[in-house]
């Protein structure tokens, strides 16, 4: 097994990289990549590795919450339960005129989310006001010169470095002005910045 060089006596799954792995080592992976975004999608050798071959050797209780963080990965503007205690994927965020309300499917929580503004939802009184913790933080970012990712609206800061961003859900921009990469006339990079870096 290429992850824990154990001989492989039972089942095996093939990468496409040719790299073999034993079953607990390759469920663990899996595991990792469902955790960790930066895992996903579970890989060898820069190869993905494609769920069918593993399929098998998976329980389907592993398969299904697999299959719905593949889902909240694969979202880029994404809506989470308002409640911090439950804070679960709900959805994409609602860019359309009228609202979307999300009830949190857990049966401990149905709380309802507005998926436009992200806030708690209250029926009759809701309207899509930022909530004044997030217009600290966006305040906060701006006199920071911190930047947001135009793919997903996450929050970035450049400490050193050039100003090519690739985001984690792999958009690539500009940290300046937050065009796609290589389309914009910005500068490519700050000498300060740079020398930063080095020492």
């Amino acid at each position: 097994c290429v992850i824990c060089h154990d001989p492989i006596f039972g089942e095996e799954v093939l990468a496409p990289c040719n790299h073999f792995f034993d079953i607990s080592c390759i469920t663990d992976l899996f595991r990792s990549a469902m955790r960790d975004e930066r895992l996903y999608p579970p890989r060898c050798c820069h190869q993905n590795i494609p769920l069918p071959q593993v399929r098998p050797h998976l329980t389907q209780a592993f398969l299904t919450e697999f299959e719905l963080k593949a889902q909240e990965y694969g979202t880029l503007k994404r809506v989470y339960c308002v409640e911090s205690t439950c804070s679960r994927f709900l959805g994409p965020l609602h860019d359309g005129g009228s609202s979307k309300i999300f009830t949190c499917p857990s049966p401990t929580c149905m709380t309802m989310t507005c998926g436009k503004c992200r806030g708690r939802y209250k029926r009759f009184t809701h309207s899509c006001t930022p909530d004044a913790e997030t217009e600290v933080v966006l305040t906060l970012s701006r006199a920071s010169g911190w930047s947001r990712c135009p793919g997903c609206a996450q929050m970035i800061e450049l400490s050193v470095g050039c100003f090519h961003m690739t985001c984690r859900c792999k958009t690539e921009f500009c940290y300046l002005c937050r065009a796609l990469w290589k389309t914009c006339k910005c500068p490519r990079w700050d000498e300060s910045r740079l020398l930063a870096g080095a020492q």
